[in-house]
């Protein structure tokens, strides 16, 4: 087998208490044939120095210090413009590459010609180790992979698809929204996959903080802002793309569910506004039905009788801070 070049890029940001262990996971794959890209978004702590003492220990690590924090999104960017790698492996700065991860990635690849190789991974929370959702296929398209993860029967992380470098030779928007850019980048990559497919082994440790999303506190009106940005551009971007009758049922799921997690935020009005697009969209795939929660299927079920009342229904979950 050749060893093709593999491109990790790394962004950071004040990540000194993650840093370590991160790039110690990359230096020590035993897949070799690596450049290992580390974009300094303007740390203040010391993560460039922790950066430069691996890159004296390590030929391969490239450390590419910006003179302006833009975030996330313009670090991945970044990473990219430099790379050589044939294949691109994206990582946080907090998580870690699993054993071997590299290789069997590298592996399977080669090995298909694929385009991508989507992995799952580990949750690492307060110490305790969980697998993530993983949606099993042989081979794909990456529009039939895509289709998944709009129905939520996979993960859009951009960090779980290893895939050609090749690909940004096409038209890829990189809008800079710090909420949803997986979502956007991943889109854009299956479009321009003819192969995806996938390994079954573990290949990154993400370590779940609290500053996840996930965690209510974390729901302020910038964030709502980007949450809306990304959905109205996945909206734009299908259309864009010729791809809404094919994709039809497929992104009524998708805004069926971004409707409704609107209530992390407690944006009732912006909820009541879209439910008679939801409405309509159960009536025409009742079987989304299922996606739902108890609670979710309990506002619908109310809207559906009448709009006043489920309205008022929302307002009362509220009050009672059950959002």
């Amino acid at each position: 087998m050749k060893y093709p070049l593999v491109s990790v890029v790394i962004p950071v940001y004040n990540s000194e208490q993650t840093l370590d262990n991160c790039l110690h996971s990359v230096i020590t794959q035993s897949y070799v044939t690596l450049e290992i890209i580390i974009v300094n978004d303007c740390s203040t702590d010391d993560s460039l120095a922790m950066m430069k003492k691996y890159a004296e220990l390590d030929s391969r690590i490239v450390i590419v210090d910006k003179h302006k924090n833009e975030g996330l999104v313009y670090a991945r960017r970044t990473g990219i413009d430099v790379a050589k790698g044939k294949y691109v492996q994206y990582l946080d700065s907090d998580d870690m590459l699993c054993e071997g991860a590299i290789a069997c990635l590298v592996d399977k690849a080669e090995k298909t010609q694929a385009d991508m190789v989507v992995a799952p991974f580990f949750f690492s929370i307060e110490g305790r180790l969980e697998n993530s959702l993983f949606f099993d296929f042989e081979e794909l398209q990456g529009i039939d992979y895509l289709k998944h993860l709009l129905s939520w029967e996979a993960l859009w992380c951009v960090w779980s698809k290893f895939h050609l470098r090749a690909l940004y030779e096409h038209d890829i928007e990189r809008p800079n929204i710090s909420l949803g850019e997986d979502i956007i980048l991943s889109a854009q990559l299956l479009f321009y996959s003819k192969k995806v497919v996938c390994i079954h082994k573990e290949i990154v440790n993400y370590n779940f903080t609290p500053s996840s999303m996930s965690h209510p506190e974390n729901f302020d009106d910038f964030k709502y802002e980007d949450f809306n940005g990304y959905v109205d551009w996945i909206n734009n971007y299908v259309a864009k793309k010729g791809l809404l009758s094919k994709l039809r049922r497929e992104m009524a799921c998708f805004n069926l569910k971004t409707v409704l997690m609107r209530l992390h935020w407690n944006k009732i009005e912006d909820v009541d506004k879209r439910m008679k697009g939801v409405i309509a969209d159960l009536k025409q795939f009742p079987d989304l039905q299922g996606i739902l929660t108890r609670r979710e299927r309990k506002i619908v079920a109310v809207y559906r009788f009448s709009s006043w009342l489920g309205y008022l229904n929302l307002k009362r979950y509220k009050k009672q801070e059950k959002l």
